[in-house]
C-alpha cells in the first residue's frame, strides 16, 4: 500500500510526526528522512520541516521535500 501525498498535492499536519522522501541534491538522489516535523519557523514567519531535532531545518536547495506520509505505527502482536 503505498500512502506517500506529494508534497504539491497536500501539506503535512502542523506539528505530528511524518516521514519524507526528499531529493537530496548534494548526493544527487532520493532518500528517506524521519522523524520530520512541519512546524511554523521560531525566527520567521511561514513554515517549515524539521529533521530529527527541531532545530535542523530542510532546506529545498539541499533536501527538497516531494512527499510525505505519516509515520507508521507500532507492530501489535495479537
Amino acid at each position: 500500500m503505498n500512502d506517500w501525498t506529494p508534497i504539491n498535492e497536500k501539506s503535512p499536519p502542523l506539528g505530528e510526526c511524518i516521514i519524507c522522501t526528499v531529493q537530496d541534491h548534494i548526493r544527487g538522489r532520493l532518500e528517506l528522512r524521519y522523524p520530520v516535523y512541519y512546524i511554523q519557523m521560531p525566527y520567521a514567519e511561514g513554515y517549515a520541516f524539521h529533521f530529527g531535532e527541531i532545530g535542523n531545518i530542510l532546506l529545498p536547495d539541499v533536501s527538497e521535500v516531494l512527499a510525505w506520509m505519516p509515520m507508521p505505527t507500532v507492530y501489535q502482536n495479537d
